[in-house]
C-alpha cells in the first residue's frame, strides 16, 4: 500500500477570447499544439494526473472557461469549487492585460476568494512590445502568486505553470 494521497483539484483558466487558454491546457494535457482557432463554448473540461514534489498524486480538473461576454451568466457555476486560478493574457495584445485587471479579477472576486492565482503572459514566441515591467505591475495589483511567460506553441513554461498552481492549490486547502 502506497503512502501517497489522492486529490482532485479544480483549476479554472480564464481570460479574454483568443489569448491561448485552450492551447495552453491542451499543450499541458496532451503535449500538442494546434493552429486552428475555435472559440470555446461555455467551458472545456480537461483532466490530467500529476505527482507533486511531495509525492502527492493529484488529478487536475482544468476548466477552460470561455472569454466571450455572452457566457458571463454561466461563469458563477463554472467558478464554483475552484481551488486555483490561471489567468491568461496575450503578449501581443496589451488590452488583454487591462481586461484582467478591470474585468476578470473583479468577476472572480465576486464568486471566489482567497484562491491562489497565477498570471500567464502567453505567446512569448511571437513579436510583442509589452514591457515585462507592465506585466509585473498588473500582477502586483491583482495579487498573483506568480507570473509565467509562456508559449503554448513551443511549450515554454507551460508545465511549470500548471504544476505550480497545483502545488499552491493543495497547500491552500491543507
Amino acid at each position: 500500500m502506497s503512502n501517497t494521497k489522492r486529490n482532485t483539484l479544480k483549476i479554472i483558466v480564464i481570460g479574454e477570447p483568443a489569448v491561448g487558454k485552450t492551447s495552453l491546457v491542451k499543450k499541458f494535457v496532451s503535449g500538442r499544439f494546434t493552429t486552428d482557432y475555435r472559440s470555446s463554448i461555455g467551458t472545456n473540461l480537461f483532466t490530467k494526473k500529476i505527482i507533486l514534489e511531495n509525492k502527492t498524486n493529484i488529478t487536475l480538473q482544468l476548466w477552460d472557461i470561455a472569454g466571450q461576454e455572452r457566457w458571463i451568466k454561466m461563469r458563477r457555476p463554472y467558478y464554483s469549487g475552484a481551488k486555483g486560478v490561471i489567468i491568461v493574457g496575450d503578449l501581443t495584445r496589451s488590452n488583454t492585460f487591462d481586461q484582467i485587471e478591470k474585468f476578470w479579477v473583479p468577476d472572480l472576486n465576486l464568486y471566489c476568494s482567497s484562491l491562489p492565482i497565477i498570471l500567464i503572459a502567453n505567446k512569448s514566441d511571437l513579436s510583442y512590445e509589452i514591457e515585462k515591467g507592465y506585466i509585473e505591475s498588473v500582477a502586483g495589483r491583482i495579487n498573483t502568486n506568480s507570473i509565467f511567460f509562456t508559449s503554448a506553441k513551443l511549450g515554454d513554461n507551460v508545465e511549470l505553470a500548471f504544476k505550480l498552481i497545483a502545488e499552491l492549490a493543495i497547500n491552500n486547502i491543507h
